[in-house]
């Protein structure tokens, strides 16, 4: 009997020492179920992704955005497409084995932002301008740049606008922007980053015609670290400036010149890959081709001067109008139609070809046009055009 109860009670003491082993091991399994740590919420595109690090033990995990539970994964991250621009969320994560859960990990807070977009990165004079697109949530904007290595940051701002005026010419610019929410420190993705060449504005622009009066000589100075140079130019009476040529020296000669009496304005763009520095300054160079008859520019002590004009039915010549208003000086012309008034109608210095035939119309020049002559620097033209203020200029208009 004596030995019967020493088994049994060798027995319950050896079940009482497996289960209380039994127990320990699962209040060490559940006391090593930690709480997720280092939780991260990013904005991402058109979600935000929520990151933490791996639970030892755990097999899943659940993601609550506030009180409510919005994903159960196996992964360490998940992206939450469920939210809207502008609205701040709380995320907290708790680990899981089996039935057993960990403790949540510290909530994180964010506010959901898009990236934004550059719209614009423009040459100015002595500056780079930028301008972006304002996003709902961003109470700030961060806007870095690069020349080489790495992005500094130059400005916080709440403005979508920024002049940078710390620029050299010749020098690449690259910039991005952060949207940021001061109040959750959270910031959005980075947007795409755009990239210009800072160059400074074409300075020195001359026009003359030369001396052979078949074409006009158009120089500049250089600008530091251009490339090439764009060469645009409007033609008396027209609507806006067309690109003549590119170059990479500092002069150009235009040789694409009309038939008749005109004046021209010139403007250069400096460039450099796929960036242009600001326009320069328009310079102005009235242009009158040699003819079979008398240049106006060249008296030999007659009374008068020719320049022949060809024209067709319906045309107009209105580049004597267009010279004033290209100089912003009114008077400069006084126009009469001596013959042919059937065959051409002159309206505000504006010669216009009705009939077919041949006319003949008296120009008297203004002593305001020497001024002017004097004012774009063509010394010849302005010496001819102070014997011209006191003569009169014919044209011969001969219409098809």
């Amino acid at each position: 009997m004596k030995k019967i109860t020493k088994i049994i009670s060798t027995a319950l003491a050896a079940l009482t020492v497996v289960s209380t082993m039994s127990v320990a091991a699962i209040s060490v399994s559940a006391a090593t179920l930690k709480a997720p740590t280092s939780v991260k919420a990013e904005n991402g595109e058109k979600s935000i992704k929520v990151s933490w690090k791996k639970v030892k033990g755990a097999k899943k995990y659940k993601v609550f955005r506030g009180k409510k539970a919005i994903k159960t994964t196996n992964s360490t991250s998940i992206k939450d497409f469920s939210v809207k621009s502008g609205k701040a969320y709380t995320y907290k994560v708790k680990a899981y084995k089996g039935k057993k859960a960990s403790k949540a990990s510290k909530a994180v807070k964010i506010t959901r932002m898009n990236y934004t977009l550059i719209k614009n990165v423009n040459n100015g004079e002595g500056v780079v301008t930028l301008n972006w697109t304002k996003r709902t949530g961003a109470n700030q904007y961060k806007l870095y740049r690069k020349t080489s290595g790495s992005y500094a940051l130059v400005k916080k701002t709440t403005a979508t606008s920024y002049t940078d005026k710390n620029v050299v010419s010749g020098t690449k610019y690259t910039y991005k922007i952060v949207c940021y929410n001061t109040k959750t420190k959270t910031k959005s993705q980075d947007c795409t980053a755009k990239t210009i060449t800072y160059l400074d504005k074409v300075t020195g622009v001359f026009a003359q015609e030369a001396t052979d009066t078949k074409s006009v000589a158009v120089k500049w100075n250089a600008v530091k670290g251009a490339a090439s140079y764009t060469i645009y130019r409007i033609k008396a009476g027209e609507a806006g400036f067309t690109k003549l040529a590119a170059t990479s020296s500092t002069s150009y000669t235009d040789t694409k010149m009309a038939v008749n009496p005109t004046a021209y304005m010139y403007k250069v763009v400096a460039t450099k890959n796929d960036s242009a520095s600001v326009e320069s300054d328009q310079r102005l160079a009235p242009y009158l081709p040699k003819t079979d008859k008398v240049n106006v520019y060249y008296h030999d002590g007659r009374k008068s001067a020719t320049v022949v004009l060809n024209l067709k039915k319906g045309e107009e010549y209105a580049e004597g109008k267009a010279l004033v208003e290209f100089a912003s000086v009114q008077g400069l012309y006084n126009v009469e139609v001596v013959e042919g008034a059937d065959v051409v109608k002159v309206a505000d210095d504006v010669i216009t070809a009705v009939n077919t035939g041949k006319a003949l119309i008296k120009v008297t020049v203004s002593d305001t046009l020497a001024s002017l002559i004097n004012a774009v620097s063509n010394k010849g033209a302005s010496n001819a055009y102070a014997k011209a203020a006191k003569k009169a200029v014919y044209v011969e208009v001969n219409v098809a």
